[in-house]
């Protein structure tokens, strides 16, 4: 292991000067008294504020006349597109959990939401079965049709429920609810003191992988933002509430910020992505008369028209910057809001007008990043904006690889310290070692708006790969100065780097054992938990001693059911971490929770399928050649076509959410199960 030194901690809140000192003039003005001093340039990243509608215009303009260029050489070559494959967090110990995230003082919106005293329940989302989430670039298709874009309606009354935990006697009870709009779903919910956030949307499909890059999957969508006071919990009455044209992507909040991001394409009555000849030319015709009122998203506050995004909260690639990528122009406008929960108000918005592949919040800064495949090596594109009721641009930086954020992969990127650290993959199709893995570090330049890469691995010092030949890249975990990362095609490597010297990181030790883990928990500096997949493919957990860097081992896995017969398992919070409940309790021990949804078979009963939450202890964790995880027992459900898990655990109490409905027990006794509530 190598002698670990302290890192500069860098400013991340970027102040821009946008004038310089002179003298007064008669007329009030402002005038140069030493010509001989040259002003200093305006610092200028990547990008750069628009100042015209015109530039607006003609950006989107460009987009459009690209994609649908794009489109009709698609046609008339007839061929598929490609798909393409592609923290320093520890829960604090409390005597109750709440939603787990990827930053430790950053929330993240979910459809239940937990303070201590009152569980609240957003409805399932319509068509939950469909989600798409895979990676890829694909071209824009005909598949525009609203009936893909926006919700059925709904015949019955969809609510939020309240409802009171009393941990005590492990019980929960329905209090109020809060009626909802119809016409659009709940993708997550905030509880911050006496007020309730939900946010809503009309779109259905999920918000990343190739919807993401499809441009008319983003017309015509509406987001929803509303603010209840739950002061009186058994009448919450609504305070604030902001739509905004633009389908919902991501959310955060960190302390009395909402920060929603949304993707929004203008709708052109009339325009044709997929034109003939004749049609072409009423294309044109549509383009051409195109104003900035017909692009930007309308935008309303508790009912009123509000200006809340102008031209010059826009911000576009500047074209004489050689890190710009060579195609620039893109039809979908991608919007960041922030929310002040205090005042509750529209703070800022701010919109970006290029092509955006996923989304990464830290605890001082929201990231944009974008994939730029023009040429025959990938290359990702990451925008910086601090986490503040300003949303200041900090800077663009430049990573070789593909980033793709979808489900838990926003585990691949990290701030720390005022470093940028990125994972990416480039999959070259080479039948001998498809896959090239790649850690770059960028350091958070203040002065110039940039960031500057300064380091990459593997290198000419260190040429090892991450990853043997045909491994795909599964858990990526960062922790302070290491990274934890697993590697999959046979076996299961997992990799422990050193970045305590951010300029020369180094592969530090290698462990090999079967299956894989997808999912990475630092348990604490001396061990690492791995939620993922067994050689037969079913569920297995493993603990990881990783108290000596340069030689990790396995402390034993386990696989829930495989001693009854089980026939296949998954849990969802192999990929989606808010399924995942982990406690701290005290030096030698934690509790965590962990759904499966299991296949099983008996020659008495035949197969059978069951939704489980099972409820684990890691023991002796504070010597870690002896820790261990042990099964505490389990809530039993049956089986149904709502598979969304979230869990909780209050004092000894524990509640498990199956879809909307809950059971609940005791952490001493599990077999005495209650519910549903």
């Amino acid at each position: 292991m190598r002698a670990r030194y302290p890192t500069v901690l860098l400013p991340i809140i970027v102040s821009v000067l946008i004038s310089c000192g002179g003298g007064s003039d008669n007329n009030g003005g402002y005038t140069n008294n030493d010509s001989a001093v040259n002003e200093e340039p305006v610092p200028q990243g990547i990008l750069i504020r628009a100042e015209t509608d015109s530039e607006i215009i003609n950006s989107v303009r460009q987009g459009l006349i690209t994609i649908i260029e794009g489109n009709i050489e698609q046609r008339a070559l007839s061929q598929p597109s490609i798909e393409v494959t592609a923290s320093d967090v520890v829960t604090p110990s409390e005597n109750y959990t709440t939603t787990y995230t990827l930053e430790k003082d950053v929330d993240e919106h979910d459809y239940v939401k937990y303070d201590g005293a009152h569980m609240f329940i957003a409805p399932s989302k319509s068509m939950d079965c469909c989600f798409i989430m895979e990676d890829a670039f694909v071209e824009e298709d005909r598949i525009a049709s609203s009936a893909f874009n926006v919700l059925p309606p709904q015949t019955d009354k969809r609510s939020i429920r309240i409802l009171k935990t009393e941990p005590a006697s492990a019980s929960i009870e329905q209090v109020s609810s809060i009626e909802l709009d119809t016409m659009h779903t709940v993708e997550g919910l905030y509880v911050s003191g006496s007020q309730l956030a939900a946010i809503s949307s009309s779109g259905w499909w999920g918000s990343y992988g190739s919807e993401f890059l499809r441009v008319s999957r983003w017309r015509e969508q509406t987001t929803v933002l509303d603010i209840y006071d739950i002061g009186d919990i058994g009448s919450p009455t609504r305070q604030f509430n902001i739509e905004v044209e633009g389908g919902f992507v991501s959310s955060r909040r960190k302390g009395n910020n909402i920060y929603f991001v949304t993707r929004h394409t203008p709708s052109i009555s009339g325009l044709d992505y997929f034109p003939t000849a004749e049609q072409q030319t009423e294309n044109e015709l549509l383009i051409d008369s195109l104003t900035v009122a017909d692009i930007l998203p309308k935008v309303t506050v508790n009912g009123e028209p509000s200006e809340a995004i102008k031209s010059q909260d826009c911000f576009l690639f500047d074209p004489d910057n050689d890190q710009a990528p060579a195609e620039i122009g893109y039809p979908t406008l991608t919007l960041v809001f922030a929310i002040d929960l205090v005042s509750n108000s529209l703070s800022k918005a701010m919109c970006y007008l290029e092509s955006t592949n996923g989304i990464y919040v830290s605890e001082n800064a929201i990231y944009l990043t974008q994939v730029d495949a023009s040429s025959s090596k990938s290359k990702t594109i990451v925008h910086g904006y601090d986490l503040s009721s300003d949303l200041n641009y900090l800077g663009s930086g430049v990573v070789d690889g593909a980033l793709y954020l979808n489900s838990n992969r926003d585990f691949r990127i990290n701030e720390h310290e005022g470093y940028l650290r990125v994972v990416t993959t480039d999959r070259d199709f080479d039948s001998d070692d498809q896959f090239d893995h790649r850690l770059s570090i960028l350091k958070l330049n203040e002065q110039e708006l940039r960031m500057d890469l300064i380091s990459t691995l593997p290198n000419e010092s260190h040429p090892k790969e991450i990853g043997k030949p045909n491994e795909d890249l599964y858990g990526v975990r960062f922790f302070g100065d290491t990274l934890y990362l697993v590697t999959f095609e046979r076996i299961d490597p997992l990799y422990v780097l050193d970045l305590s010297i951010p300029s020369d990181p180094v592969i530090a030790g290698e462990l090999t054992v079967t299956g894989f883990s997808d999912f990475l928990h630092p348990v604490s500096e001396q061990l690492l938990l791995g939620l993922g997949q067994d050689e037969s493919g079913l569920v297995k957990l493993e603990l990881f001693d990783i108290s000596q860097m340069n030689f990790p081992l396995s402390l034993g896995a386990m696989v829930p059911g495989s001693d009854e017969n089980a026939r296949w398992s998954y849990s969802e919070a192999r990929y989606n971490r808010h399924a995942f409940t982990y406690q701290q309790i005290n030096d030698d021990l934690d509790r965590f929770l962990v759904p499966v949804n299991m296949g099983l078979y008996s020659d008495e009963s035949g197969y059978k399928n069951e939704d489980r939450l099972y409820m684990f202890e890691l023991r002796n964790k504070s010597i870690p050649n002896l820790a261990s995880i042990f099964e505490a027992g389990k809530i039993t459900t049956p089986s149904g076509w709502d598979n969304r898990n979230r869990s909780f655990i209050h004092d000894d109490a524990v509640y498990y959410l199956n879809g909307t409905e809950v059971w609940s027990t005791f952490w001493g006794s599990p077999s005495d199960q209650k519910g549903p509530f």
